[in-house]
């Protein structure tokens, strides 16, 4: 038992050069920025189409019922 505390008292310890809250406030701001990258290019590959008519006087554009 001694042996083991004999080696604890040797152990080298390395100081952070900042707070461990430093660590965790960036890497938590990268994962979000990196979510919002993912959100925007997936919300750009859902977008509809552009219609194949511009003329907006189509009362049934886009309905099922027949043209008169």
């Amino acid at each position: 038992m001694e042996q083991f505390l004999a080696a604890a008292e040797h152990a080298v310890v390395n100081e952070l050069p900042v707070d461990p809250i430093v660590y965790g406030i960036a890497i938590f701001a990268a994962l979000m920025f990196l979510l919002l990258a993912i959100l925007s290019i997936r919300s750009v590959a859902l977008r509809p189409d552009a219609p194949a008519s511009t003329d907006v006087a189509q009362p049934t554009q886009g309905s099922t019922a027949a043209k008169r």
